[in-house]
């Protein structure tokens, strides 16, 4: 059961549409000084790419408020071209890329050094803020305008978005977040900064507003796996899994790519495939996944098609955009316009084991593993064959049974910025070091990994008289 938004990668680029109409402005004007016509009358058209205020008022204007929610979510997740954003912002401090280009400000996150003014991440975090303002405002157009109870998939949905703004917050950024808000009339309200639980309760709050609704099923099901997800972040195993106990495991919420745009496209797609700036990484740092091993498709007789890879082969080079480093392409994303999960049954069913694992139970947990792994509606609509895996065995020791549940994890939700937080819980929820757990020792650029383990705000959020830089912790999981 998969769901697509009736909205999602199908919206024109503004600018695009910009540059076509200064081109028809200037040839209707060429065409009337040629034949005398009134160039007034020919040049009082409607912009075709603007949505003017008062179109933004009514019932009428509530699908134009879903769309831009789902539009601003999808470019702050992993679209905007080729602009580094949470999925790639993720797989860089992780262990899920490696830097194969040469962009300073790049290799401070690969390398776990990130410096304030960092201006490659200043995209990446107001993304991410214009996604949650405008999933709120949407929310808040729908509260006003919403006519009957067949707005619920709207709401539902904008309502579900927002709560995944904030969890992507908490997961991947200090624990220390300002949520300021523009206010129609044009000025500004800075707001306070939100710690890590702060956020998380923001972000479970806004998806039992989702539910409450009485969305579709599939909304339902998107709002239930942030919640489970929210509340797993949080250490409340039997909350969480009790959240998603009714998703069905080949559940998919997809964000739609499209080709049309750069706007549109899936940037992971082209960050790897296309410019070649990021490899898929492989023992990164002694602690990382094989990745790259585990996936490559040429040099592996039983691949993993979950994390799948090949070696790169431009007119016989083999390297990235530096010209060094030999690049591995993440076969996930294979198309500027190739879909991605924003949530899905499988992560459910990824909670449910931990859950059981956490309250002492390997046995079951290691059997709610396999049942993902062997299960032919999940293999399905993942477009993996029926016997992709084998099962996986018990492991004698506790600390074996968490490294099995988490590279499952990491595995079946690779690229979908969720290593991070997974990172994180290993810190916090499991008693691991920092330096156990992600990329340490001499990186392969020059220099040594540093000892961040999250994304700090940007230095611009200083301007806000709310906020204390001081209290953005890189170093505190």
């Amino acid at each position: 059961m998969r769901y697509k938004s009736l909205f999602e990668g199908r919206f024109p680029e503004p600018r695009r549409l910009r540059r076509l109409a200064g081109f028809s402005v200037a040839l209707v004007a060429s065409l009337a000084v040629l034949t005398g016509c009134d160039t007034k009358k020919i040049l009082a058209v409607t912009d075709p790419d603007v949505a003017r205020p008062p179109v933004l008022v009514g019932p009428a204007s509530l699908p134009a408020y879903r769309a831009g929610a789902i539009g601003d979510f999808g470019v702050a997740y992993n679209g905007g071209n080729a602009d580094v954003e949470q999925v790639h912002a993720v797989g860089l401090l992780t262990d899920e890329f490696i830097n194969t280009e040469t962009f300073p400000t790049r290799i401070e996150i690969d390398q776990r050094a990130i410096t304030l003014t960092n201006t490659s991440l200043n995209i990446t975090y107001y993304d991410l803020q214009r996604a949650r303002v405008s999933s709120e405002r949407a929310a808040a157009a729908y509260g006003q305008y919403a006519a009957s109870a067949a707005d619920s998939t709207g709401i539902g949905e904008v309502l579900a978005l927002g709560g995944m703004s904030y969890v992507l917050f908490a997961e991947n950024y200090c624990g220390n977040v300002p949520m300021s808000t523009p206010n129609p009339d044009g000025t500004f309200t800075f707001g306070s900064a939100l710690s890590k639980d702060q956020l998380l309760d923001s972000a479970v709050s806004k998806f039992n507003q989702a539910i409450a609704t009485k969305p579709p099923a599939s909304i339902k099901n998107l709002a239930s796996v942030g919640l489970g997800r929210a509340l797993l972040d949080k250490g409340d195993f039997a909350g969480a899994a009790a959240a998603v106990a009714a998703v069905p495991p080949e559940f998919q919420y997809l964000y739609v790519h499209d080709a049309t745009t750069n706007r549109q496209n899936n940037a992971t797609w082209s960050l790897t495939v296309s410019v070649a700036r990021f490899g898929e990484a492989n023992n990164e740092g002694g602690n990382g996944l094989p990745f790259q091993s585990d996936g490559n498709v040429k040099t592996n007789p039983t691949p993993d098609v979950r994390v799948a890879d090949s070696l790169r082969n431009l007119r016989g080079s083999h390297v990235g955009f530096d010209n060094a480093t030999q690049q591995y392409i993440q076969m996930k994303y294979p198309d500027r316009g190739s879909p991605i999960v924003v949530a899905d049954g499988v992560e459910a069913q990824l909670i449910k084991a931990e859950a059981q694992l956490h309250g002492g139970d390997p046995v079951a947990a290691l059997a709610t593993l396999n049942a993902l792994r062997s299960n032919s509606a999940v293999l399905g609509v993942r477009g993996y064959s029926s016997n992709a895996f084998a099962p996986l065995t018990l492991q004698p020791t506790a600390a074996g049974q968490v490294n099995q549940l988490f590279k499952e994890r990491a595995y079946w939700l690779y690229l979908t910025s969720h290593r991070l937080g997974d990172m994180r819980r290993l810190i916090t929820q499991y008693g691991r070091g920092s330096e156990t757990v992600f990329p340490t020792g001499t990186y392969f650029k020059g220099g040594t990994y540093g000892p961040d383990v999250n994304i700090p705000v940007p230095f611009s959020e200083q301007n806000n008289p709310n906020y204390v830089a001081s209290a953005c912790d890189v170093t505190k999981a």
